[in-house]
This record gives structure tokens, C-alpha cells and sequence, in this order.
């Protein structure tokens, strides 16, 4: 199943100051950090190219930014800044072996989102990664017209997370043209948003969905006890608008499920809570704010659409029929399902034929 899985297998970090140093405001604390030089070898200037290592380095001997970055400073480096490689040798929109890459705005964007790519290698994930959003400004979504529901979800509860292991089987019930806001948030655990739209017969959704990340849209079939089964993918990358998939619900229980995430995993990182919570406050009130890379909203509309209307503009009409019989024939079991194509098995027997265009014609 899709939900909370991943690729690749992660190594934590081992040096909490390195983590501390990465939520450091944007201001640095030495006016030599950053500087020319490698902060691993002793060199003839002060501070080092590495801004997070530079600042850590130079907290625990401010010589190292005032006097000059000798070999006891390259030595703190190398036992203090360990999983810290930003920047580093390597393009950041190539895959290469060594963790980092040079540009290091970018560098620092892709290893807060995929600590992988800061503690084992520069693969070709963070390279797509790296193409996909560095340089992409942080978007905001547009006041809304209109009234929407609210998820009523604290960002540090999960009342809305459907089958998700070890949570309450909670999930929104939109009604036909309800439109609903919330948030999501990474780290453990997960936050996922579940939709209800189970179904007596087969029926026609069109979701309309936008966010401010990168969102990953699922249909899981299947209620508590399971089994369940995911029938699509449907990712939409960052700051890229509206997203619409149309898409048919065969009978029984069906969940459309929203999170943070894109074609290759998804995001357990940098969409940290914004709100307190009261049973967990933390511990220090000094602690830095939660490491925002984006925005948290997201937006849904949930419409019912007639069954044969498979381009999903509301009616069924000479081009929806003429989809469908672009479409006859078998149906192939094990070709993934796009909600954005044509879905004309409007049964569900695996074909395209005369009980489907029944079906169709019944709609016009």
C-alpha cells in the first residue's frame, strides 16, 4: 500500500546539534559564516563554505571566525558536522555518489525535505528533487470565495486519518458540492486527510484539489478490516494550482485520501505543526520555530457527476460518447489508472461494451 511508504531506507542523524544548527534563523550568528574554504581542512581565511558547520564550529571556538580556521577548527568540523554537506561537490540536478551538491540554497532545500541525500548519496530522486523544487518561490493560496468546512483538525491531533495503524477511523463526509479546507503536517506521525465517498452502485466523483505542497491523491478501496487496495496515484507538484481528478467508485467502502508527497515518496519532513500542543508543550521556551518550507493548507471539492460523464464538465454529451468509443474493448487489469484519462468501464466487468454505453445513454 502506498500510504506512509517509501523507497529507499533512512539513516537518522546522530549529532542533535547539526539538527539545532539547520533551524538557526536565516540571519547567521558570525559574519564569516559562510566564507570561502572548506571547513574539513585547515585554510588561510576565517569561517568556512559550509554556513550551518561554520556556525556550530565557531560557537564552540569563535577563533575559528576571528582568527583563522586552523587544524583544531577542521578538526571540530569533521567530529561536530557530521550529515551536514551543504554545499558539496556534485551538480544538484545530476544523481552522484557523495551526500550534497554545490548550489547550496538548493542543497539545504532537498536535504531538509530527504535527509537521504545529506547522509548517503545524491541519487537520482534528489536530483528530481532538486529540478522539481529548487527555485520554485513558496505560493500561498488564494483567499477563498465562497464558505468552505473546516477539517477541525489540530495539526497535532489525527482525527482524520481513516485506516491509518494506531489512529481513530475518522474520516470528512462530504456531501455532493461540498468544499472543505485543513492542513496537513510531516514528521511521525504521518497526517493524511480521508474523504469518504463509498458507494451503493457505481458512481462519478470529481475532486478538485489544491494545496500549498506537494500533494499525493489516492482512492483506497476497502473499509477497517481490509482488505484495501490503492486504485491510483495522483500526484500534483508545488505551486501548481488546481489540481482535478474524475473518477469512478465502484459499490462498498472508498476513501479519497490526501498527504504530502510526490511520485517518488512521500514528504515526512518541513510541514512541521504550527500550533502548541497543550499536552506536549515544548520544553524550553527559547526552542527555534518549526522549520516552515511551505505552506500547510490545502483545499478540497468534492462533486457528483453523472456517471457518463467521463470528460467531467457536468454533463453527458456527443464528446463523452465519443470518448467511450474510443475506449471499447477490454479494459487491461494491470495498467495504472489516471484520473485525469478517460474511465469508461462504467461497470466494472473489465470491458468496454454494450452495458457501459447503456449506461452512458441513460445519463445523456
Amino acid at each position: 500500500m502506498r500510504l506512509g511508504t517509501g523507497t529507499r531506507v533512512r539513516r537518522p542523524s546522530r549529532i542533535a546539534v547539526a539538527l539545532a544548527a539547520a533551524c538557526v534563523a536565516s540571519a547567521s550568528l558570525h559574519a564569516q559564516c559562510p566564507s570561502p574554504g572548506d571547513c574539513r581542512k585547515p585554510h588561510g581565511g576565517t569561517g568556512c563554505e559550509m554556513p550551518q558547520c561554520c556556525e556550530i564550529v565557531c560557537a564552540i571556538n569563535p577563533l575559528c571566525c576571528d582568527l583563522a580556521w586552523d587544524e583544531a577548527c577542521a578538526e571540530l568540523a569533521i567530529e561536530e558536522c557530521e550529515g551536514i554537506n551543504c554545499p558539496a561537490d556534485g551538480p544538484c540536478d545530476a544523481p552522484h555518489p557523495t551526500p550534497g551538491c554545490a548550489d547550496f540554497e538548493c542543497c539545504d532545500f532537498v536535504t531538509t525535505i530527504d535527509p537521504w541525500c545529506s547522509f548517503a548519496s545524491w541519487d537520482e530522486i534528489c536530483a528530481r528533487e532538486a529540478e522539481r523544487y529548487c527555485g520554485v518561490a513558496r505560493c500561498e493560496l488564494p483567499p477563498l470565495a465562497g464558505e468552505a468546512i473546516d477539517e477541525a483538525e489540530p495539526c497535532y491531533e489525527r482525527l482524520n486519518d481513516g485506516w491509518a495503524t494506531g489512529f481513530a477511523p475518522g474520516r470528512l463526509a462530504p456531501s455532493c458540492g461540498d468544499r472543505f479546507e485543513g492542513r496537513i503536517v510531516s514528521g511521525g506521525p504521518r497526517d493524511t486527510d480521508w474523504f469518504a465517498v463509498d458507494a451503493t452502485a457505481w458512481r462519478r466523483v470529481r475532486a478538485r484539489v489544491e494545496a500549498e505542497f506537494p500533494i499525493e491523491l489516492q482512492l483506497v478501496l476497502g473499509d477497517l478490516e481490509g482488505p484495501n487496495e490503492v486504485r491510483w496515484l495522483a500526484p500534483l507538484g508545488l505551486c501548481q494550482g488546481e489540481r482535478v481528478a474524475n473518477f469512478l467508485v465502484p459499490p462498498g467502502v472508498a476513501s479519497l485520501v490526501l498527504g504530502a508527497g510526490d511520485e517518488d515518496r512521500p514528504w515526512r519532513r518541513a510541514l512541521d505543526c504550527d500550533e502548541v500542543d497543550p499536552d506536549a508543550p515544548p520544553p524550553d521556551p527559547d526552542d527555534p520555530p518549526p522549520l516552515q518550507v511551505h505552506g500547510l493548507r490545502w483545499r478540497v471539492a468534492i462533486d457528483c457527476l453523472p456517471i457518463g460523464d467521463l470528460d467531467g464538465d457536468g454533463a453527458v454529451t456527443a464528446a463523452d460518447l465519443g470518448a467511450l468509443l474510443n475506449a471499447w474493448g477490454e479494459v487491461d487489469p494491470t495498467a495504472p489508472i489516471d484520473p485525469l484519462g478517460v474511465d469508461a468501464d462504467l461497470d466494472g466487468d473489465g470491458a468496454v461494451g454494450a452495458s457501459d454505453l447503456a449506461a452512458l445513454l441513460s445519463g445523456w
